[in-house]
Order: C-alpha cells, then sequence, then structure tokens
C-alpha cells in the first residue's frame, strides 16, 4: 500500500511546493512594483535591485504610493499646525510636497501649459511639450497653481488639513492611474507607453483608497471631475490623446480641487 501512496505523495507534495513558490514569486514581483511607482513617483528611498519585469505592473499601485506620499505631508501638518502661523505651515507644507515629489507633476503641468497655450498645429504642440526649457505660460501655470495651493492650505485647519492633503495627493495619483488606462496616448513612443498594459481589474483595488474622500467631499467633488474633464477633453482635441506631461498636469490639477473642495464643504 506504501508503494503505490508514496509516488502520488511525492507528486503532491512538489506540486504544493511548486503553488508555492509561485506565490512567493507573485508577491515579490508586488512588491518590486510598489518600490517601483514609489521611485517613480516620490524622492523616497527605496531597494536598489529592482526587478526589471515589475515595472510595467506599477502603474495600479501609484494610490498606495500616493497613500505612503499624502501620509508624511499629513503628518507633517499634524505636528506642526499650532506651532506656526498658518501661512507659514502652508507654505511649509508646499516646499516639502514639492521636494518629496521632485517637482515632477508640476513640470508636466508647465509643459502642458506651454504645449497648449501656443496654439500651433499637433506635432508642433508635442515638440513643445518635449522641450525642457520653460515658457511664459508654464511659468503663469506653475505659479497660479501654487499660489492657489497655498491658500487654501492655509485656510484648512485640523483634520480638515491632514485629511485634506491626503486625499488630495490619493485622489491624483488615481487619476493618473484611470487617465493611463482609460484614454488613448498621444506620442507613438514614450516612457507611458511601457506602462500602458491594461491590468486585470482586481489588481486596481488601490482605487478603493480614494473613496473616503468621496465621503467628505459630498457635492464638491464636481470640483475635480470638471477640471479632469476640461484638461482631458483639450488634450484629446490639441494632440488626439494624452501624455506623460498631461498625467502629470491632471494629478497637479486635481490636488488643488480637491483641497479646493475639502476648503468649501
Amino acid at each position: 500500500m506504501s508503494r503505490t501512496t508514496e509516488p502520488h505523495t511525492e507528486a503532491g507534495q512538489q506540486a504544493d511546493d511548486r503553488v508555492r513558490d509561485e506565490k512567493k514569486s507573485g508577491f515579490a514581483l508586488q512588491l518590486h512594483a510598489f518600490w517601483h511607482a514609489v521611485a517613480f513617483l516620490t524622492r523616497f528611498p527605496v531597494p536598489k535591485r529592482l526587478q526589471a519585469d515589475a515595472w510595467p505592473l506599477s502603474p495600479p499601485l501609484y494610490p498606495l504610493a500616493g497613500a505612503l506620499l499624502g501620509g508624511a505631508l499629513a503628518l507633517v501638518a499634524f505636528l506642526l499646525e499650532g506651532h506656526l502661523p498658518p501661512l507659514v505651515l502652508a507654505m511649509l507644507l508646499i516646499t516639502c510636497w514639492v521636494y518629496m515629489t521632485g517637482g515632477l507633476h508640476l513640470d508636466g503641468l508647465m509643459d502642458t501649459a506651454d504645449g497648449f497655450g501656443s496654439q500651433r498645429p499637433r506635432e508642433r504642440i508635442l515638440e513643445i511639450m518635449k522641450d525642457s526649457r520653460v515658457g511664459a505660460m508654464g511659468v503663469l501655470a506653475a505659479v497660479l497653481l501654487l499660489g492657489n495651493k497655498l491658500m487654501i492650505l492655509a485656510h484648512l485647519q485640523g483634520g480638515e488639513l491632514w485629511l485634506g492633503i491626503l486625499m488630495a495627493v490619493i485622489w491624483g495619483r488615481s487619476t493618473m492611474l484611470i487617465a493611463l488606462y482609460a484614454f488613448p496616448y498621444a506620442r507613438a513612443e514614450g516612457l507611458a507607453q511601457t506602462l500602458n498594459r491594461r491590468q486585470p481589474w482586481i489588481r486596481l483595488w488601490p482605487l478603493l483608497l480614494a473613496v473616503p474622500g468621496l465621503i467628505w467631499l459630498q457635492w464638491t467633488v464636481i470640483f475635480p471631475l470638471l477640471a479632469c474633464l476640461m484638461l482631458i477633453s483639450a488634450s484629446k482635441r490639441k494632440i488626439g490623446g494624452l501624455t506623460g506631461d498631461v498625467y502629470g498636469a491632471l494629478c497637479e490639477v486635481v490636488e488643488v480641487t480637491v483641497l479646493l473642495g475639502f476648503l468649501v464643504a
């Protein structure tokens, strides 16, 4: 009896071991994808050696990376509120905000403003957006956005301040994720093309992190929705789709309009 069952038992054990190995490798791949998202969206330190094949899997984890970034900013606001004048605290928060992101999305906003504000043909707009130099429209867009963010933060207090920051950052990265998969990419090639691979819907679970913002914003959710609609419509009309710069612009616009929603609500 034992002779006949031993091979089956050994085969079953090997199968179980393979399943466990696959689960471990799958978890490791997702963990590396998360660190790719953190490395791309923030200046936070991450492990030096990351699996290259985990890079295309990183977009669904953008809201999770946003929660990490937003949590750090919210902690700064929580610890320093009451110890600094509101305007000084707001300026310090914006400085930390820009530093922790490396100005990545702000750069996208400026490039988008320069391109769309040029009123040129599609190919020329794409060239302007790719140019590393910043024009007058880009400077104006950055100054106006940061100025609005500064004044809104200065008038938020208590839970509205730190929760507003947390939700604004998560919503900004969630918007990038949705835009990446829901709308066509305008360029034939680019960094976003390496990320624009549809994922199983179950992997989009980090979007649930944005749900508390819906409860708090109530009717003011119309602010970020309208802002996204206007920018995406302009992008599709002018260049036939979205680019990495537009994703960054969406992130910045959503952040400031979510903060505005918290102030109004």
